[in-house]
């Protein structure tokens, strides 16, 4: 380092008698010492400022780059993860309406059985009123019928009436 500075000290002190302003575009010993600080600069500037700027100016566009395949990585991801919910958000309303039309259609089969069972029991209640109502009218005839009636008689109740007594007759005798 020491002769470093001694041989710039030596090339600044002939530089300086080399001032000679005279002939100015002359090639002598003054251009070669000034081409020479000048390459020692550039190689200087380019050692300890230009490659460490060049440096971190390529590990920061590494750096950028890698963010954006990170941050494009997460965007497929995330239009991923958005594709599965809306399918599952589908299937859940397809299984949400099936099972409601499933349950409005049991709910239609279970209306028209009790609208069947209410219609058959209706049926045999107006049946079995029917049924009464024959019999009660059978019956007022029957008492208001006497033995001459029934006897003589040729309605069906009358005949009814002796058919039934014979019977009873031949029961008991």
């Amino acid at each position: 380092m020491k002769k470093l500075i001694f041989i710039f000290y030596i090339l600044i002190t002939n530089i300086s008698k080399a001032a000679d302003t005279s002939n100015m575009l002359s090639v002598d010993k003054s251009y070669f010492i000034e081409l020479a600080l000048y390459l020692g600069i550039i190689l200087f500037l380019n050692k300890f400022l230009f490659q460490p700027l060049l440096t971190l100016k390529e590990n920061r566009d590494i750096e950028s780059s890698v963010r954006l395949e990170r941050a494009d990585s997460m965007k497929d991801q995330a239009k991923k993860l958005e594709d599965e919910y809306k399918q599952k958000i589908s299937e859940v309303r397809f299984d949400i309406e099936k099972s409601a039309v499933d349950r409005i259609n049991k709910a239609k089969s279970d209306a028209d059985e009790a609208v069947k069972n209410a219609k058959n029991i209706s049926l045999d209640k107006i049946e079995e009123s029917r049924n009464n109502l024959e019999s009660s009218k059978i019956l007022t005839k029957i008492e208001n019928l006497t033995d001459k009636d029934v006897s003589e008689g040729n309605d069906d109740v009358s005949i009814q009436i002796r058919e039934i007594a014979e019977a009873i007759k031949v029961k008991v005798g």
